[in-house]
Order: C-alpha cells, then structure tokens, then sequence
C-alpha cells in the first residue's frame, strides 16, 4: 500500500499538467478541440479552478475562471491546477464536471437527458446513461492520449513548456507554430 501511495505522490503532477494542457488549448483554440480519433468538440473551463503548490492554494469562483489574471498569476507563482470545472459540448451533447487532476478523477458529472418521457423504463435510463459516460471517456481518453503523446516526446521541452510559460505570462502565443509543432509530434493522427 505504502508503494502505492508513493506513487501517487510522485505522479501527481501529470493530471496536473494535463489540466493546464487543456486550459492551455482551450484558450489558445477558442475552446475548439480535436481530440485524435474523436469528433471535435468544445471545452473550457467555467465557474471554479483550484490552482496549488504544495499547500499553498488558490481558489477562483467566476464564471471564466481561466481568463482571471489572478489565474495567470498563481500560473507564474509556480502553482498548477489542481482541479477545475469543465464543461464540455460534442454535437448535441453537454456534459460539465469538476475535473480532479490529482487523481483524473471526475465529480458531480452533469450528462445530457436524451431519454423521453416514453422512454422512462429503469433499465432504458442506465443504458443511455452508460453509454452518454462512455461517449465522454472516450472523447477524454483521446485528449489524454494526445497530451501524453506530446508531454513524452521531445516537443514538449521544444515548443509546448515555451508556449505554456508564454501564456502564464499574457503574451501571445504563435497558433500556427504550435499547431505545426503538435502535428509534428502527434503525426497524422492529429487535426488540430
């Protein structure tokens, strides 16, 4: 258990850093994503965005909390987000939930009623709503298959931490540069 708990510690900052990854893109594409493999989608953050380093911690309730300059200042103080509320729309589907990085785990999900009343059967219910999470696992796997595909590879150091510092810093980031350098990295799997 203790190895366990070890490795968690030391690990923690990888839901971290892809939270600021897709604060990051969700910024610099207009909330407009492309998941690998995955239908396009939309997401932001909304509402809250905890940010920490060690047990220094800041905490902002607004409805755009990643566009707070005091979101860009714990940015530049050290501090990742350690958890936020994201929303999330694909197609017709909208899905919110507060995004844990430490543990990529995922609280109060919000998924889309799709069922009619017609449709009210108990077991109708679990079945659309199993499959509406699994939409949304897999639109997140990809994400996270994407973030893990760039933050391995040697363009993270190159390109993505320089553009990251960049936007903890309010200057402009070159979109075309970092697209090329995240195709460059993803391949041909990646279309944004």
């Amino acid at each position: 258990m203790t190895d366990l708990v070890e490795r968690i510690e030391r690990n923690r900052f990888v839901g971290r850093e892809f939270l600021l990854w897709l604060w990051f893109e969700s910024m610099l594409f207009e909330t407009n994503l492309a998941p690998t493999g995955e239908p396009a989608c939309a997401l932001w953050l909304e509402a809250r965005l905890t940010l920490a380093f060690e047990k220094d911690e800041s905490v902002l309730k607004t409805a755009a909390p990643g566009a707070a300059p005091e979101a860009k200042e714990a940015l530049r103080q050290g501090k990742l987000p350690r958890e936020a509320r994201l929303r999330l729309v694909s197609g017709e589907r909208e899905y919110a939930w507060l995004f844990k990085g430490d543990t990529l785990g995922l609280a109060n999900l919000s998924i889309p009623a799709e069922l009619t009343k017609k449709d009210d059967e108990v077991h109708e219910v679990l079945y659309e709503r199993m499959r509406l999470v699994e939409a949304l696992e897999a639109t997140l796997d990809a994400l996270f298959s994407d973030f893990l595909a760039l933050r391995l590879g040697a363009v993270w150091e190159e390109a993505i931490v320089p553009a990251l510092v960049r936007f903890a810093h309010d200057e402009a980031v070159d979109e075309a540069s970092y697209r090329k350098a995240k195709q460059r990295a993803l391949g041909k799997r990646s279309r944004g």
